[in-house]
């Protein structure tokens, strides 16, 4: 599979802006502010293609990453600037960063349990809407090159097949001049079995 009909494609948007409304409602209550999300964008392709779909990847980004596992087995990256970053843990540890450049451990603390509620709310959103099984594994935190991270996690899907399908959301933080992007990559296989559960919900409505 390395194109998708435009009818798969509005199935697959729609998924996600459950699971991604889902994570910004659990996002919301831990800042206590009001989270902006974007309608997802939807990229299939070989997986030399897929870090354009990223950005810039000499950027510097703060990153968590969590395997998926179970029924649809992927990847979920969560990344902020770094900038967005130290504010998003200042709003998390009550502390004040204005003066911090780097993250120390308690903030990584922090941004990884983000990383853990917001991959555990969207996956228990699309769980239930798909009936589909998916678990997270714990998650890791690190700042680097973009580059090196898309690397990395591409040469984990690439095991498995040369063609890889990523969701992307990009959100904010009312007020706070807080972005993020929430990442979620799987392959032909886990692609196949969220279409196809898809239609099976689709087909009962």
């Amino acid at each position: 599979m390395e194109h998708l009909t435009d009818f798969e494609r509005d199935q697959l948007i729609e998924v996600v802006n459950i699971g991604a409304g889902n994570a910004s409602t659990a996002l919301s209550q831990m800042v206590e502010k009001k989270i902006t999300i974007h309608v997802p964008d939807v990229f299939v392709d070989r997986v030399e293609r897929v870090p354009q779909f990223f950005g810039e990847t000499e950027k510097i980004m703060t990153v968590v990453l969590l395997k998926l596992l179970g029924d649809a087995p992927g990847i979920m990256l969560l990344m902020f600037p770094p900038e967005s970053a130290l504010k998003l843990a200042g709003l998390l540890t009550k502390q004040h960063k204005k003066n911090i450049k780097v993250l120390d451990e308690l903030d990584r603390s922090a941004l990884r349990e983000v990383g853990n509620i917001l991959s555990g709310a969207s996956m228990t959103a699309l769980s239930k809407f798909l009936d589909l099984n998916v678990l997270q594994s714990v998650p890791d935190a690190a700042t680097d090159m973009l580059g090196s991270v898309v690397d990395t996690v591409l040469a984990e899907i690439g095991k498995e097949s040369d063609i890889v399908l990523v969701f992307k959301v990009n959100f904010s933080i009312e007020g706070e001049d807080i972005d993020g992007q929430l990442f979620f990559l799987f392959d032909p296989k886990a692609t196949a079995k969220i279409l196809e559960a898809t239609n099976k919900v689709v087909g009962r409505k």
